[in-house]
């Protein structure tokens, strides 16, 4: 019984402390954990709302005009990240909602670099490293106090015990840690906003006290006013809660509607860029839905168990929470029960929603980012099914085999958060070997999923392989036998491609040195061996560089396969393609230097 004695113990030193002092440890913790790998996790999605209030502050304007020439022109985040309003005006394509939320804190970071007299140079690269700090700052600040107001929530209904455990498993154990603590992506303010609906609807029936429900119904009503701006497919949970509240809270529900004055500033913006209430968001997204059977299958399946960006597979830990929705329908006649009940169904009809979206792999992102929006409320239902678990057992065997198949799911998952946070560094498994935009077979793939490669990356952050020293260097030998162009063998010295096309190219490579090369599965990055390919014009210039990855760990005298995409010049005309083995991209294979393999391509 030493178990029981040990969790009775910690459960008794937890209630010593204050409240106020929990929710400073809370937040604190989560914010050292979130902040510790050091690196802004996110893509071109966070940009424009990670720019808007610093635009706003140093350039006096909304306009993002001044974006049509800068660095991000170059860097490819302008197509994507901007769009051309009708107003003639360059504008987030994006809502603007989490800058909205987030502005506070960006005000105060602009004070800071006005204070240090940092150049506010927002179109310069020089600008990039401030703008990624900021970003993760702000991203963490958001979260952290998501972390915070989900134990509060928790503690209205729930023990300390139950509370910390559920805390935990939403802060670390759910894309909560890589996706919103990461960047400044939606989804983290979505959570925010969510749960603090959540706990300012539940204070309502666990107050007396008339001034203190209006005040909280204001709050709630805030939150839910800035949901459809933050991500437009929040507004169902939006519509949870106002239905919840005009139910429960009848009259009161005005109140409620006040603070939704707050989706005020959004529809502005839509409006005054856009010319409707939507935003430019919405209309490129809905290209993306396919209402057909197989779209069903394959976009449930995989944002269930995708190995590769299953929820259930980043999280296993979230099976509890279809055990706690079962034990909440069971006291569905409560009013709080009615409260969770209710944004559970959003819960479901957001699931729905992307069972029926063509990229629901969420493009360029680490497990199931579109799920994190579900967290809040997955977690919650949680608390419900932890009640039995950490009841002391009547079979004390089946208890402990409940315990430890419990333990066995949250460290699994939070073990896919940690080598997401920790060995995401120099490498992207969604765009290598193969971009998974074009190339979806490999979201299904149980060797080298993406669990597996940032677990490798992880290890040999650790344990750094030997590839920079000058022994393995000079013990690196290959040859290329073969390659496979388009999908046909190439059995003489010329072949016929389209300009600007991106083609699959096979190549069979052969190790003839003593050094072990480190494929793509390794993910070392620096060291890996791979095949450089390059296209030279008749005046034997450089025109176009490519890479394919080598793969696996591959031993003196053994044959792998090298696999990637190739793009085409742009000019018609006859090339010279040469393949060459190099290490760490720009390391040549020293035996092998001077005697590559060429081909002739014409290009039309």
């Amino acid at each position: 019984m030493n178990v029981f004695r040990e969790l009775n113990k910690f459960n008794y030193k937890l209630n010593e402390i204050s409240p106020k002092v929990k929710c400073m440890i809370i937040f604190f913790i989560s914010l050292t954990i979130y902040l510790i790998n050091d690196r802004t996790i996110s893509s071109g999605d966070t940009v424009p709302n990670s720019l808007l209030v610093f635009n706003l502050l140093e350039n006096k304007t909304l306009n993002f005009d001044a974006f049509r020439t800068s660095y991000f022109a170059n860097g490819g985040s302008l197509h994507y990240s901007f769009v051309e309003a009708q107003n003639g005006h360059l504008t987030s394509v994006y809502p603007i909602g989490a800058a909205i939320l987030t502005s506070p804190i960006y005000v105060i970071f602009y004070g800071f670099l006005k204070l240090f007299h940092v150049s506010v140079e927002l179109t310069q690269s020089s600008f990039e490293p401030y703008r990624l700090f900021f970003e993760k700052l702000a991203a963490t600040l958001v979260t952290a106090s998501s972390v915070v107001v989900f134990y509060l929530a928790t503690k209205l209904k729930f023990s300390e015990k139950i509370a910390v455990i559920s805390t935990f498993i939403f802060a670390f154990a759910t894309n909560t840690w890589m996706t919103s603590s990461q960047g400044l992506w939606q989804h983290g303010s979505s959570n925010l906003a969510v749960i603090v609906i959540i706990f300012c609807l539940l204070k309502v029936n666990h107050t007396t006290v008339q001034k203190k429900k209006f005040s909280f119904l204001i709050v709630a009503g805030i939150m839910e006013g800035l949901l459809p701006i933050i991500r437009p497919t929040s507004t169902l949970f939006l519509v949870a809660a106002l239905a919840y509240s005009v139910v429960i809270n009848r009259f009161n529900t005005l109140f409620f509607l006040l603070g939704m004055l707050s989706i005020s500033p959004g529809l502005m913006w839509n409006s005054y860029y856009f010319n409707n209430l939507t935003g430019g968001y919405s209309q490129v997204g809905r290209s993306w839905y396919s209402f057909t059977l197989d779209t069903f299958l394959e976009s449930s399946l995989g944002t269930l168990i995708s190995p590769s960006r299953g929820v259930l597979i980043f999280s296993p830990i979230l099976i509890y929470s279809f055990i706690g929705a079962y034990k909440l329908f069971k006291h569905r006649f409560r009013k709080d029960e009615q409260l969770i009940l209710c944004m559970t169904t959003a819960v479901i009809l957001l699931f729905l929603n992307y069972c029926f979206y063509l990229v629901w792999w969420a493009g360029h992102s680490y497990g199931p980012r579109f799920m994190t929006d579900i967290m809040p409320v997955a977690c919650y239902l949680i608390n419900y099914s932890l009640i039995d678990v950490s009841q002391k057992p009547v079979i004390y065997k089946k208890r402990i085999f409940s315990y430890f198949v419990f333990l066995s799911l949250l460290m699994f998952s939070l073990f896919t958060q940690i080598v997401g946070a920790f060995g995401h560094k120099g490498f992207d498994w969604n765009g290598y070997p193969l971009n998974i935009d074009t190339y979806r077979f490999r979201l299904w793939q149980l060797k080298d999923n993406q669990i597996e490669r940032h677990a490798n990356a992880l290890f040999h952050r650790i344990f750094a392989p030997p590839v920079k020293t000058n022994k393995y260097i000079n013990g690196l030998s290959g040859s290329i036998e073969a390659i496979e162009f388009a999908n046909q063998k190439t059995t003489n010295k010329n072949l016929i491609l389209s300009a600007k096309s991106k083609i699959l190219l096979k190549a069979k490579v052969k190790n003839t040195g003593y050094s072990q090369w480190f494929g793509y599965q390794s993910a070392i990055r620096k060291g890996e061996t791979r095949v450089r390919v390059v296209f030279y014009d008749i005046q034997n210039n450089l025109v176009k560089e490519s890479y394919l990855y080598v793969s696996g760990l591959v031993s003196q005298g053994e044959t792998t396969q090298a696999i990637g995409t190739v793009i085409i010049p742009e000019q018609p005309g006859v090339y010279n393609m040469v393949l060459e083995l190099v290490s760490d991209h720009n390391v040549m294979f020293p035996e092998n230097h001077g005697n590559p393999y060429n081909l002739q391509v014409v290009v039309k």
